[in-house]
C-alpha cells in the first residue's frame, strides 16, 4: 500500500505542473490526499462512484476516475473542471497512480523475498544443529525473467 504521504508529493507534482487541483479517496470514502481545502464534501459522490459501474464521470465540476491495482479498485481520483483538458490531466494523474501501486508492490514483493531467504538460513542451520557464530552465506541466481532463485546455501566452517 502507498503512504499518504507519497500520494500527497505525486498529486501535489502533478498539480504543479497542470495548475489542476487533485484529490484522492479510498474505497470507503476517506480522503487520503487533496490540492484543494473543500475536498472533504466530495467524499460522499466518491463512494457513489464506487458502486457506479462506470470508469469515469463528471459530478459537480469534478471528473471522477477509478483507480485499479489488478481489478481491484483502491482509489477514486477527482480533478476539478470538467474540460477535455482536466480529462486527459486526470486520466495521467490516475495511470501514475497505478503505476505507483505496482512499484510498491514489487518492492513489497523482493523485501519479502529477502527476509524469508535470511529466515531460510538461519531456521536451516538451526535444524542441523549449527551454533550462531559460524558464518553462512547463500548463493543467489538470477532468472531470465528477472526473479531471483536460492542456488544453494553453505555453512562456513571456522579455520581452526
Amino acid at each position: 500500500m502507498i503512504s499518504n504521504q507519497i500520494l500527497q508529493n505525486t498529486i501535489d507534482g502533478l498539480k504543479g505542473i497542470t495548475r489542476i487541483d487533485l484529490c484522492i479517496i479510498d474505497v470507503e470514502g476517506k480522503v487520503l490526499a487533496a490540492t484543494f481545502p473543500e475536498a472533504d464534501k466530495y467524499m460522499e459522490p466518491a463512494l457513489a462512484f464506487v458502486e457506479s459501474p462506470a470508469d469515469s464521470q463528471v459530478v459537480n465540476g469534478y471528473q471522477f476516475f477509478k483507480v485499479f491495482d489488478e481489478h481491484q479498485l483502491e482509489y477514486i481520483l477527482l480533478a476539478k473542471g470538467g474540460s477535455d483538458d482536466v480529462y486527459m490531466v486526470g486520466k495521467l494523474a490516475a495511470f501514475q497512480i497505478q503505476n505507483l501501486l505496482v512499484a510498491y508492490k514489487e518492492r513489497f514483493d523482493k523485501d519479502n523475498f529477502i527476509k524469508n531467504l535470511l529466515l531460510f538460513v538461519s531456521s536451516s542451520s538451526h535444524a542441523v544443529s549449527l551454533p550462531l557464530s559460524i558464518p553462512r552465506a547463500a548463493l543467489l541466481s538470477l532468472k531470465s525473467d528477472g526473479a531471483l532463485a536460492l542456488v544453494c546455501r553453505l555453512h562456513l566452517t571456522q579455520p581452526s
